[in-house]
């Protein structure tokens, strides 16, 4: 039949895979390990091509794909950062707050003992203290750990504080990250569906008869 045509030797080119004419990609810090060669591994199973160029597509999709995977990781990792700080920060807010209280009470029982303000000796705010404690139930919030998140939430709650509030105010302030972010996943949904067509089109001429290529 003249669609039984085989499959192009990649050895006839001195290569083992077709996929050794793209450039290595090598991974960037903050990807997880290995995490791009199974991620790889499996799209191309699933895209199967069976020609030279049907590989370069292919793995022009996985790329697109991966970015994708970045894109969204990036602008979660963006929100996770902002609710730390917004966190952070609300805890260190609360611990001024009650010093303050503490220290107007402690002013008026000065007055009442017959005291002035030329002998008077405020105790100072302790910042390092404030902070680290902002920072540990910042940290927990945005924890792997359920119980822990939940434990803040209920802490945050209980101080009379909004969760949705402080979430809310952590989405505005990274808002021009997530904006960028939403922006390159646009494109890369428009440049999926370009190449994804491309790659349909392609299938569409391929041999009857052909071997899928292993990426």
């Amino acid at each position: 039949m003249a669609n039984d045509i085989t499959p192009i030797d990649p050895a006839r080119f001195g290569l083992a895979s077709f996929a050794e004419i793209l450039p290595r990609r090598l991974r960037i810090v903050g990807e997880d390990h290995d995490s791009f060669e199974t991620f790889h591994a499996g799209l191309m199973r699933s895209l199967a091509p069976m020609t030279p160029y049907e590989c370069v597509i292919a793995e022009n999709l996985v790329r697109i794909e991966w970015d994708l995977v970045q894109h969204c990781r990036m602008k979660e990792a963006a929100l996770r950062r902002h609710t730390h700080e917004a966190i952070r920060d609300a805890f260190i807010a609360l611990r001024r707050q009650a010093h303050g209280r503490k220290q107007d009470e402690a002013w008026t029982r000065h007055l009442d003992a017959g005291g002035s303000e030329e002998d008077w000796a405020p105790e100072p705010f302790d910042d390092v203290e404030a902070e680290e404690i902002g920072e540990h139930f910042a940290r927990l919030a945005v924890s792997d750990d359920a119980k822990a998140r939940k434990g803040v939430e209920d802490e945050i709650t209980r101080l009379g504080l909004s969760p949705l509030d402080l979430m809310s105010e952590a989405y505005a302030s990274a808002e021009g990250h997530a904006h960028w972010h939403d922006a390159k996943i646009l494109e890369l949904e428009r440049r999926r569906r370009e190449v994804k067509g491309d790659y349909d089109r392609l299938q569409k001429t391929r041999p009857i008869e052909a071997e899928v290529i292993e990426g």
